[in-house]
């Protein structure tokens, strides 16, 4: 019996690992966003996302020109570091390219521009829809 579970375990284990190639870009949010990983698209709803303090917010721009987000700001999912990028009607999962870090915020070389609002608190609870969606 216990050799059974631990090929089903086992099994499953090696299906979770197949999954699609991560956001590497993005070309528009909301009604042009398309997916192309395993972060989904997730629906923004003012009841939900005040019961979940969800805010968003333009990136930092810093004195030397370069953009930065509150550490907090960043998911990491599926080996990829993600910002999740609100278009007004949706929030989008965006991998980005990070840079240094310092105690609460992170440059981001890669992946939003100074104009985007992204979510600076409750990405997680983004992220966790966003996983709800595929089940």
């Amino acid at each position: 019996m216990r050799a059974l579970a631990l090929t089903c375990i086992a099994a499953m284990a090696g299906i979770s690992c197949v999954s699609a190639a991560p956001v590497l870009a993005h070309a528009g949010h909301g009604d042009e966003f398309v997916q192309t990983g395993s972060v989904g698209q997730v629906k923004a709803d003012p009841n939900r996302d005040q019961l979940l303090g969800i805010v968003s917010e333009k990136p930092k721009v810093e004195a030397n020109g370069q953009l930065s987000v509150p550490n907090v700001a960043i998911v990491k999912a599926y080996g990829d570091p993600y910002v999740f990028v609100f278009s007004g009607t949706t929030y989008d999962p965006v991998v980005i390219k990070p840079g240094s870090v310092s105690v609460d915020r992170t440059v981001v070389l890669d992946g939003v521009t100074a104009d985007e609002k992204i979510v600076v608190s409750g990405a997680l609870s983004i992220f966790a829809e966003s996983q709800k969606n595929k089940r």
